[in-house]
C-alpha cells in the first residue's frame, strides 16, 4: 500500500489522477488546515490510496502489453518489480523534484503526529 501523507496526494492532484471538489481545492490551495479524521481528511488519503493501485495496474498492463507477443523475461521481472511501495517512492521524487522548482501546486495541511 502506498504511504498517504503529504506529497503523494499532491503529485497525483497535480497530475490529475485525483480530484478535489470545489471547496476543498481551495481550502488546500489557500493553505488553509484540513482537520485530522475529517472526511476530507479520509478522502485525500483513500483517494490517494486507490489512485496509485490503479497506476499500479495501468503501468503492469503496459509493460505486459508492450513485448509484442515476444518472450521478455525482463519485462515480467520489470512488471512484478511494480507495486505500490515502488510506485509510492517514484511520485514521492517527483514531487520533490517538482517543489524544488516552484511547478508543484499546494498540498493539504493536516496536524498530525502519525507521520
Amino acid at each position: 500500500t502506498t504511504f498517504p501523507d503529504y506529497r503523494v496526494p499532491q503529485i497525483l492532484r497535480h497530475a490529475g489522477a485525483i480530484r478535489y471538489s470545489d471547496s476543498l481545492a481551495e481550502r488546500v490551495d489557500n493553505q488553509v488546515e484540513v482537520e485530522i479524521g475529517s472526511a476530507e481528511e479520509m478522502g485525500i488519503r483513500a483517494a490517494t490510496v486507490v489512485a496509485v493501485d490503479q497506476l499500479v495496474t495501468k503501468v503492469k498492463d503496459l509493460l505486459q502489453n508492450s513485448n509484442d507477443g515476444e518472450d521478455y523475461s525482463d519485462i515480467d521481472k520489470l512488471s512484478s518489480d511494480v507495486c505500490a511501495v515502488t510506485l509510492d517512492w517514484y511520485l514521492w521524487q517527483q514531487g520533490e523534484r517538482l517543489d524544488r522548482a516552484n511547478q508543484l501546486g499546494e498540498h493539504h495541511r493536516v496536524r498530525t503526529t502519525f507521520y
